[in-house]
């Protein structure tokens, strides 16, 4: 859903009045430089596919669009591979070559997106409208503008006749949304191509802006929960709902799903959510920092810990495993006892929780009910990636630049993205998605998907300045 010394003057601008409110809406860009008309150019084209899992052929068209521009920059054939490590599940590799001194870094992204139903836009969904300091279409969020951030920086620093010192491996995926099956095998199969000292992944992390529109984090993503799913089913021979039982399915299921809505899992910090809690506290109320500071410090504050949890959902989700359910069906006629009834419940685990832990957990809160367990979608665990310090101060350093004195914070994705196969693989990744955001306007996956302007092409300079600091 995501991040600067003599980049395009408006940028340059903009940093020295870190204070001031900047919101897209306030930012025209009417008048765009060279690359950021290339920017625009690359998003318009990218946003005009319907890059969903229900047009293929159109993921694998985004996908040759691209690679089309970086041959005409100057990439040869051999740096650029359409991979199709299974039917209908399309990928991109592009090698930057470098001249060999240190090791290379992966860059991700993924061009396919969600399908949009267009009668309740504003604009067609699959063409790149402006309205109110924004652009507008499906995916320019999540995540064509990350797409954009790394392919044209490489092709402004091609034209530019830069060459790194290490190389810079793009690896833009068709099936995020839905399969993931081409970041596994990237991570694993075809490893070759995209093995890397670590990656930096554009579909996280993010900058934030406050309720008066100040820029006030910049956020680096370092972990993320393990994403998994199970069914429970509750059986019974059914019969006349004029002669109910106390054996009734709907009613196993009831109580099966009480248990769980009001067990919570254990608190787990590891030292990236320890420093994204220190991190943060100062945007938070005093009473609420002082929770986060004393947990930080002493995991096993309890009573802080509570109250966290229960100030807010988000700190719930990064203090603990959550599981909850998500669809329901059961029964078969209003005038019948049921025969089956069945909840599908999706848990997000903590890294460095074993799954098996919390089935046996969902096993022991339905013990004495008529409920069978069922893995319907089996996570991949990876742990969470130490954020080494040159890096971090590099970042720090670039933000710092460009947007002034804000919290740059190490922060855990209670949603999923394809970091997480790399990170299974040995290769650490860091989200550093670099685009700005208001206070409940994450519109990914949602109706007028959009992305300010100016925060947009802020976020393509951004990644200009990050791509030459890591690749020096």
């Amino acid at each position: 859903m995501r991040t600067f010394v003599n980049v395009l003057m408006l940028v340059s601008a903009l940093a020295v009045m870190p204070t001031v409110s900047l919101l897209a809406a306030e930012t025209p860009f009417s008048d765009l430089s060279t690359h950021e008309q290339l920017s625009e150019d690359i998003l318009r084209e990218l946003v005009g596919f319907e890059s969903t899992v229900e047009r293929p052929e159109q993921v694998k068209m985004a996908l040759q669009a691209m690679a089309d521009r970086l041959r005409v920059a100057g990439f040869p054939d051999d740096d650029i591979q359409l991979v199709e490590p299974a039917a209908e599940r399309y990928g991109l590799v592009v090698r930057y070559r470098g001249v060999g001194k240190k090791p290379p870094l992966a860059l991700l992204a993924h061009i396919d997106v969600v399908t949009a139903t267009p009668d309740a836009w504003a604009f067609p969904p699959f063409s790149l409208g402006k309205k109110d300091g924004y652009y507008v279409g499906r995916g320019t969020g999540d995540n064509k503008a990350g797409v954009t951030q790394i392919v044209s920086n490489f092709i402004r620093l091609k034209q530019e006749g830069w060459t790194p010192k290490r190389d810079l491996i793009a690896a833009i995926t068709g099936d995020e949304e839905t399969s993931q099956t081409v970041a596994a095998w990237f991570a694993n199969e075809g490893r070759s191509l995209v093995d890397a000292e670590y990656a930096i992944n554009s579909d996280a992390g993010g900058g934030e802006y406050d309720e008066e529109g100040r820029r006030i984090a910049f956020w680096i993503q370092t972990s993320e929960k393990l994403y998994q799913t199970y069914e429970l089913t509750a059986t019974n021979e059914g019969g006349h709902s004029s002669l109910p039982r106390p054996d009734n399915a709907i009613q196993d299921l009831a109580v099966a799903i009480t248990r769980l809505a009001n067990h919570q899992f254990p608190v787990i910090l590891n030292d990236g959510t320890a420093m994204q809690l220190r991190r943060s506290a100062s945007l938070h109320p005093e009473k609420l920092a002082r929770d986060m500071l004393a947990l930080a410090e002493d995991a096993n504050d309890h009573a802080a810990a509570q109250r966290l949890s229960e100030t807010e959902a988000a700190f719930n989700a990064m203090l603990h495993t959550t599981c909850t359910p998500t669809m329901l069906k059961g029964g078969h006629a209003e005038n019948a006892l049921p025969r089956d009834a069945t909840v599908t419940i999706n848990c997000r685990i903590l890294p460095g929780t074993p799954a098996i832990e919390i089935e046996k957990e969902i096993s022991r809160l339905t013990s004495g009910l008529d409920v069978d367990i069922k893995i319907i979608y089996q996570g991949l665990a990876s742990g969470p990636s130490i954020l080494p310090d040159a890096l971090l101060e590099s970042i720090e350093s670039l933000v710092e630049q460009h947007w002034g004195d804000i919290a740059v914070i190490p922060s855990m994705s209670t949603g999923a993205t394809d970091g997480l196969f790399y990170r299974n693989a040995g290769i650490p990744v860091y989200g550093v998605g670099a685009t700005f955001s208001k206070p409940g306007d994450q519109r990914a996956h949602g109706l007028d998907e959009r992305i300010g302007i100016g925060d947009f092409h802020e976020s393509v300079a951004f990644w200009y300045e990050l791509l030459k600091t890591v690749a020096h």
